[in-house]
């Protein structure tokens, strides 16, 4: 058995310090579903040290809403393959939107890295009309 989570996790008490075979991909999905919110949450020029860290503002008059939802699908994509290590393939596809229309919701299919090899996973991410994103 090995430590889960990553080191920040770990070290405030949010991941468990050892996890059974059994509930590794679990504590493992979960972590990852943390760190998704946390960078769908960011936005792009943010973060001095990585200029391209960050979703741009999703919130672009001058396009449609079908150019805008594909930009921010595509957005979405490449930015979690370039700062989620654990993740590859990912795939992002747009929800129908509910009744409010500051509120988008994205489901994220990838391929988990994971001792043995790579297991399909979905995440489903609700961006609301704050900029706060909420991932499960």
């Amino acid at each position: 058995m090995q430590a889960q989570g990553s080191l920040f996790e770990r070290l405030s008490g949010q991941a468990p310090a050892r996890v059974s075979k059994a509930d590794a991909e679990g504590v493992l999905t979960h972590s990852i579903a943390l760190h998704l919110g946390k960078m769908l949450s960011t936005r792009a020029g943010s973060v001095q040290t990585l200029p391209d860290y960050g979703l741009p503002d999703l919130n672009d008059m001058r396009l449609s809403l079908h150019d805008s939802l594909q930009q921010a699908r595509v957005s979405i994509e490449r930015f979690i393959e370039a700062y989620e290590p654990r993740l590859s393939r990912v795939r992002v596809h747009t929800l129908p939107r509910a009744h409010d229309p500051l509120r988008l919701a994205f489901d994220i299919e990838a391929q988990l890295h994971m001792e043995g090899g790579l297991r399909p996973v979905r995440f489903s991410a609700q961006l609301d009309g704050s900029g706060q994103v909420r991932v499960s």
